[in-house]
Formats: C-alpha cells, sequence, structure tokens
C-alpha cells in the first residue's frame, strides 16, 4: 500500500464505483492476545478513504472526519478484505465508507469519514 506503517496490501478492484484491497496484519500490528492494535484500523481506513476519493476522480483530498466501529476483533495473520466507496458529494466534500472482513466475510470493522478537496495552493 506505499506506508512504511501498513503491511502491502493488493488492490483487488479500483474504479469510480469503489476500491477493494485484500492482505493481512502481522505480529507487528498486534495489541494484545493476537488481535491486531485497535490503532491500526483507523490508520488502515484512511489509507482506503485516500484511495477511495482518488479512485472516484475526485482531486487531491484532505481527511477531516474519520470514524471506526469496531464490529469483531481483528486477527492477525489470516486473509482479509477492505471494501469502500464514496457514498455522496457536496461541493468540495466527498463522503466515503469502507468495511473490513474476514475470509468468510465477517464484518470486523466499518469506518466512515469525510474527504475535502484541497483549495488551490493549500499544502
Amino acid at each position: 500500500m506505499g506506508s512504511l506503517l501498513l503491511p502491502p496490501w493488493t488492490v483487488t478492484r479500483y474504479g469510480t464505483d469503489g476500491v477493494e484491497m485484500r492482505g493481512s496484519f502481522s505480529r507487528f500490528h498486534v495489541g494484545g492476545n493476537s488481535a491486531v492494535h485497535g490503532g491500526v484500523l483507523p490508520l488502515l481506513f484512511d489509507h482506503m478513504f485516500g484511495m477511495i476519493s482518488h479512485a472516484a476522480g475526485r482531486p487531491i483530498s484532505r481527511t477531516a472526519f474519520l470514524h471506526v466501529d469496531y464490529r469483531r476483533i481483528t486477527p492477525i495473520d489470516v486473509p482479509l478484505i477492505v471494501r469502500g466507496r464514496v457514498t455522496n458529494t457536496e461541493g468540495r466534500k466527498a463522503f466515503v465508507c469502507a468495511e473490513l472482513f474476514d475470509s468468510d466475510e465477517t464484518l470486523l470493522a466499518e469506518g466512515n469519514g469525510l474527504m475535502v478537496r484541497l483549495l488551490p495552493g493549500q499544502p
């Protein structure tokens, strides 16, 4: 994925209708009891939200809001799938969401966020 903090994930779908990636977390992402640290999942969703926005043809944007609902413990060393899409746009704003599943399609976590297009010259 292009982040030193995350393991490599494989993009399996990339289009205006959404993005899907497959991968797993390792012992380097453990929070306790062989579960992924809760702080790693917002990082995954934030990275995903940027990809979703770009795939939808939106200009470079910045995360203005990110919320994660943890549904089940995310295990390490198992295949995972993350899927996301733009749900709505309003001017500079793009509302995005994503879900993290295990290989049985059990929902592990879901996130939603707001991406805001940068103004010209904005760092």
